[in-house]
């Protein structure tokens, strides 16, 4: 298997558990009544977010780098 495609799928599936994660303390987070307590759970929740988001990003910039290499090598092979 292609080493980038490997690792594009690494890097998504970390995502996914980020993201697993942030729905978690979002759930304990609707919980919670305590404004201190709530809004802190809340920013961990919005950060593991958008951690999940940029992982996923890099993900895709890794599997469009991958797909472009394999134009490369493709082309090349046809002169």
């Amino acid at each position: 298997m292609n080493d980038l495609w490997e690792k594009a799928n690494k890097v998504s599936e970390i995502g996914y558990k980020v993201h697993s994660a942030s729905m978690i303390v979002e759930l304990v987070a609707e919980k919670i009544t305590h404004d201190a307590e709530s809004g802190a759970l809340w920013a961990a929740a919005d950060l593991l977010q958008e951690l999940s988001d940029r992982l996923e990003d890099l993900s895709a910039d890794i599997m469009n780098i991958n797909r472009a290499q394999k134009e490369v090598i493709t082309k090349g092979k046809k002169k």
